[in-house]
């Protein structure tokens, strides 16, 4: 579960509705009927979250969800954010949340992500990136994306460390999921992208 922006920009296309991040995880578009599994997940992993997330201060409900979810669905059909649930290749166990939210103007998207408490550790925040990464790029009118987290927590930052992002500074929102805490903000422009993806493998 991430939070929407209000009033995003309407982008030239949207990304993918499926993504292989390989490892048996994939990234589905956001689905009202997937409410129950997120939940699920959500309530499950809150105790891990609540330190790093504003909303995961108290227990989601399915009909919570089901808003949520139904108010992803139509901004994506907008062309102004995009909700992915992580999920197992059957599509049946919610792994996880990600998006690419429209709070950078028209050329530029912002990755968020969440993981299951029982599945951190296994680079799936990671791969989840990249792919989101990957997707952002491949929308015309797209050339940065940007990465942020609590400045403490210290396993989030490791996901754009590892793929090449830039750590901006620290400072603290006025609004957004990190509002009122120091924020990491990581970027990563297009070029820079391309040249880390077409490296060669160590």
């Amino acid at each position: 579960m991430t939070e929407i922006d209000a009033a995003p920009p309407t982008f030239a296309s949207a990304p993918p509705e499926r993504i292989d991040i390989g490892g048996g995880a994939l990234l589905v578009r956001c689905r009202t009927d997937r409410s129950a599994a997120a939940v699920a997940a959500v309530n499950t992993s809150l105790d891990h979250l609540r330190p790093w997330m504003a909303w995961a201060g108290a227990p989601t409900t399915e009909a919570a969800m089901a808003t949520f979810f139904a108010a992803s669905e139509e901004l994506w059909e907008q062309r102004r954010d995009f909700g992915y649930s992580i999920v197992d290749p059957a599509d049946t166990v919610v792994l996880g949340g990600c998006g690419l939210h429209g709070r950078l103007g028209p050329h530029g998207l912002e990755i968020g992500y969440w993981v299951h408490v029982d599945h951190i550790g296994q680079g799936l925040a990671t791969a989840a990136s990249r792919g989101l990464t990957d997707a952002a790029l491949s929308i015309e009118g797209i050339d940065r994306v940007r990465i942020q987290c609590v400045e403490d927590n210290v396993r989030s930052a490791r996901v754009p460390a590892k793929l090449g992002f830039t750590l901006e500074g620290v400072s603290v929102q006025e609004d957004g999921p990190c509002a009122g805490r120091p924020t990491q903000v990581w970027s990563i422009d297009r070029p820079t992208w391309i040249a880390g993806r077409l490296e060669p493998a160590p």
